[in-house]
């Protein structure tokens, strides 16, 4: 059996102060309000930590207040660096040979600290994307060693989790993983809603040419194929009364990816589009309205566009 040392890593030099100020003096100034928080004494609080700062980061990009990064993700990074000493202590239930894949993972992650610092400073919204991307790979290493919990998707009880799934008490309806929509951040630069059903989400875009597309993701903000689903829709000038509605023939890509549309050239931004989705769960079509004042934005950038959702039965 290989044996797996850690220099500086034993839990007697694990000093923890209750409480931290993430927030330190940068070559450009500080940026944004510092982020108080207490710093977690186990694996699992931390993990549920650095969820937390990657969600807020998410929206950040999103709101395109990249200013607001850097205290956000300098908490990810002082939790990072003490989450292999966390994975030490017998109660965090992590395997001894998974310890190595966790302190890596740790300080990897709080190693980017600096790429996204740079990154959001200088504005660069695509640049701060996909380093978050890269560290968001290495928070799903550390997922694999905590326990899952589940709560009810509406928080009826607030922040109330269970160990197990189930029924919510208050409401009736199924738990999901705490971790389940956490990101409700566009992909491609469009309209994100989630589901009625809880699991699905969904975005849709128009392009400079007018195409329409709609992408699906799972209740992690996985892209989903789209071969699963059938839609129908329709399309008018904002504004229009019903007469200038006109029919949306909304069919699957070859790639299988999205469904798409064109839109009739006639009709340009600002524009509606009614789409009646089958989710294929044995529910009648659930109804999505979009509101395209532009195209998308570029599909890197993940900005949303102004929209609204009504779910609906089909008449």
């Amino acid at each position: 059996m290989r044996i797996v040392r850690f220099s500086m890593i034993s839990l007697s030099a694990l000093v923890v102060a209750p409480y931290a100020r993430a927030q330190h003096s940068h070559a450009g100034g500080e940026h944004g309000k510092p982020v108080e928080f207490v710093m977690p004494t186990d694996l699992k609080s931390a993990v549920r930590e650095i969820d937390l700062r990657m969600h807020e980061i998410s929206e950040l990009i999103t709101l395109r207040e990249l200013e607001q990064v850097h205290a956000q993700a300098d908490v990810i990074q002082k939790v990072g660096k003490v989450i292999g000493q966390l994975a030490l202590k017998p109660e965090s239930g992590v395997p001894k040979e998974a310890i190595k894949e966790i302190n890596l993972a740790g300080k990897e992650l709080a190693a980017k600290f600096d790429a996204i610092d740079k990154a959001a400073d200088a504005g660069d919204a695509q640049g701060t994307r996909q380093v978050y991307a890269e560290m968001q790979k290495l928070v799903e290493v550390l997922h694999k060693y905590v326990p899952k919990e589940y709560t009810c998707p509406m928080r009826c009880e607030s922040e109330k989790s269970y160990a197990a799934p189930g029924e919510c008490p208050k409401c009736g309806m199924q738990l999901s993983e705490l971790r389940a929509h956490a990101d409700h951040e566009p992909k491609h630069g469009g309209i994100f809603f989630m589901a009625p059903d809880q699991t699905h989400h969904l975005e849709g875009t128009l392009s400079e040419q007018g195409q329409f597309r709609i992408y699906f993701y799972d209740e992690f903000t996985r892209p989903i194929s789209a071969e699963k689903f059938t839609c129908e829709g329709k399309v008018w000038p904002k504004g229009a009364d019903e007469n200038a509605r006109k029919p949306l023939t909304v069919g699957l890509e070859p790639g299988k990816a999205f469904l798409a549309a064109k839109v009739d050239g006639a009709i340009t931004p600002p524009l509606s589009i009614k789409v009646f989705i089958d989710f294929k769960d044995g529910q009648r079509p659930q109804v999505f309205d979009f509101d395209f004042d532009k195209p998308s934005q570029d599909t890197q950038h993940g900005t949303a566009v102004d929209a609204k959702h009504r779910s609906e039965e089909r008449n």
